[in-house]
């Protein structure tokens, strides 16, 4: 079973911000998807691919259209796509981004797939996105189109316009009459899209105040990296159903649209894993409640909100049941269980300490001696 395709809302964004500009409802737009508006005040989360997807095509059609995602695109910066676009950033060059961007595009858009491909004088950048329902991904396809345009003019100049292009898509009135395109030969009803590049042109400069320094090393990577889309369909489940919670308890309908499945297909899948909807809400709750009650600045109230309990008694109901203790006990369990070790692996650090011969480690605040430890 693939996993559920997941984008960050920071890709979104810009979509949401276009359509406000030209006045269209977009809070209507957003409860025609399933999703509040409040979503978009948290530019690092997930949302289902296929969320993003409908947006984009019942704006288009609301709207009249046709190039509606290349429109959003083609005036989307990088640095408004959030952590992507400021690790991004760091490129020396126009080979270094696309390189880059290959890296951790997947991290932003796990239905995203990016490449450079070779062609003698000439080089290929070529992108797909997955949309494995029957629902039509034509203007995510012109999003990303006029985004990648984008960033080539601003390597290449304004004046720049590729020469050849490959689009997944039908013939689109509306791309072939704009300036962008003038001159370019436009193969459209490809397997993938592509945009042919001067070879010369990867070692022109993008970023000249860029450090050089490995992806892994930008102070934002470790977090982008470890919050990405997953790449298993249980995982990417659980992302999911954590991302809608906030906005209150989601029901399996709800759920299964939003990762592409109908209900029946998704509860078949639960059963095969020995699980019911139920104890996957539970599941992801639980975990989720463990993790930030280990942050101990956020309130038992927030928590509760968090994980779409509108009494924050109930969540202290389901804590209790899951753990057999209130989240304020676990809270205070885990403060003294690190307090413990933290004195504990002082003193076996220390051999002047008369501790050191006894205390050995730690597991849940419980101290071992040695004899436990042979």
């Amino acid at each position: 079973m693939q996993a559920i395709p997941l984008v960050r809302v920071s890709v979104m964004l810009p979509v949401v911000d276009f359509l406000a500009q030209i006045g269209c409802p977009t809070d209507r737009l957003l409860e025609q998807i399933s999703l509040s508006s409040d979503v978009l005040n948290q530019p690092e989360n997930l949302v289902s691919l296929y969320q993003g997807s409908a947006l984009l095509e019942n704006a288009a059609n609301l709207e009249g259209l046709e190039a509606l995602g290349f429109l959003v695109g083609r005036q989307t910066s990088l640095y408004k796509l959030g952590t992507l676009g400021s690790i991004l950033d760091n490129s020396l060059t126009l080979f270094d981004l696309l390189i880059s961007l290959e890296q951790v595009v997947g991290m932003a858009n796990s239905g995203e797939h990016a490449s450079l491909r070779w062609d003698n004088d000439l080089v290929w950048w070529k992108f797909h996105c997955d949309q494995p329902t029957q629902e039509s991904n034509l203007q995510a396809q012109r999003y990303d189109l006029g985004l990648y345009l984008n960033i080539l003019h601003q390597v290449l100049g304004p004046a720049w316009r590729p020469t050849e292009l490959r689009l997944e898509g039908p013939p689109c009135r509306s791309l072939l009459t704009m300036d962008d395109f003038v001159g370019a030969t436009i193969h459209f009803l490809c397997p993938y899209n592509a945009i042919k590049i001067p070879r010369a042109a990867l070692s022109l400069p993008y970023n000249p105040l860029a450090t050089d320094a490995d992806l892994n090393l930008h102070p934002d990577y470790e977090g982008f990296w470890h919050s990405a889309p997953a790449r298993a369909f249980f995982d990417s489940l659980q992302q999911l159903i954590q991302s809608l919670l906030p906005y209150g308890c989601p029901g399996i309908g709800l759920v299964a649209a939003a990762s592409g499945l109908s209900v029946r297909s998704l509860q078949r899948h639960l059963a095969e894993a020995g699980l019911t909807y139920s104890k996957l809400i539970d599941q992801v709750r639980f975990n989720r409640a463990v993790a930030l009650l280990q942050q101990s600045d956020v309130k038992l109230l927030e928590i509760a909100m968090e994980l779409g309990y509108t009494d924050p008694a109930n969540f202290a109901r389901a804590f209790k049941r899951w753990t057999g203790s209130s989240p304020r006990e676990y809270r205070l369990s885990q403060v003294d269980a690190k307090h413990l070790c933290n004195i504990g692996f002082r003193a076996f650090a220390d051999p002047s300490n008369n501790l050191a011969h006894v205390f050995r480690g730690c597991t849940g605040g419980q101290y071992r001696t040695d004899q436990q430890f042979n």
